[in-house]
């Protein structure tokens, strides 16, 4: 069951909490000051646009960092804890390559995904155009959640790619489906989308806490990939240890 992958994955969270504190700080930190840096330039001016690029660059690196790490430490979730463990710094090895760029992959087509939904949105102009074009975000859709597996596969160790991320999901299309198709964008809109739905709905509250709420939604942009990548790696697991929690339904 889906809730039991969620379960899972918080225990081997807080079962890794030293781990993860010592290879995630400095990435996010580094995350945090690059987004406040892209916010304070960004404006209408050409160079502004040129170091917004830029800084969306370095942030897509270092989230991807944080992404590639917290799933290498849940891989490994029956390592001892206590044991001390080294600060871990900025580091783009083979591997962290390897990951940023099926990530970078990954992302292309989110933003086609994205773009599809857009246009039959905008542009559909009778049903049979719209029905089309919706038929074809939801495969889209599907497609993504099931390739985007291959990112704990190389987390794993693995020399994968997408073709065994299809192979790993083929039998479990719905479950992948769920967890790497539907939660991603439940966490976007409950975390982000609902608070700022809340703040426009007032905004005496939206510019009183205007700094705080910065500072809060700048934090929950860069921790949202952190919660998606543990929970792909728990669900991960459980889909090559043939776990019953990728079972969608009970059993008979």
């Amino acid at each position: 069951m889906i809730l039991e992958t969620l379960s899972q994955s918080i225990s081997t969270v807080l079962h890794n909490k030293k781990r993860l504190l010592k290879a995630l700080l400095i990435p996010f930190l580094v995350t945090y000051c690059l987004r406040s840096m892209k916010v304070s330039v960004a404006g209408y001016e050409l160079y502004s646009e040129i170091l917004v690029v830029i800084f969306n660059i370095a942030i897509f690196l270092t989230s991807s960092m944080i992404c590639l790490r917290t799933q290498q430490i849940l891989d490994k979730h029956d390592t001892d804890d206590t044991v001390d463990v080294p600060w871990q710094w900025l580091k783009f090895d083979s591997q962290q390559r390897r990951y940023s760029g099926y990530l970078l992959v990954l992302f292309v087509l989110l933003q086609a995904i994205f773009l599809l939904i857009e246009a039959d949105y905008k542009i559909a102009t009778n049903g049979l155009v719209y029905s089309v074009m919706l038929v074809l975000s939801v495969v889209g859709w599907v497609i993504f959640s099931r390739l985007s597996f291959v990112l704990p596969a190389i987390a794993s160790g693995k020399e994968a790619s997408f073709k065994d991320a299809w192979a790993i999901t083929k039998d479990k299309k719905l479950y992948a489906f769920v967890i790497a198709g539907l939660l991603p964008v439940a966490f976007y809109m409950l975390f982000i989308g609902l608070p700022i739905l809340l703040l426009f709905a007032n905004p005496n509250l939206a510019m009183g806490l205007k700094f705080i709420y910065i500072f809060i939604w700048g934090v929950i942009v860069i921790a949202i990939p952190f919660i998606i990548a543990a929970i792909e790696a728990t669900a991960y697991r459980a889909l090559m240890d043939k776990s019953k929690a990728t079972e969608i339904s009970n059993p008979a």
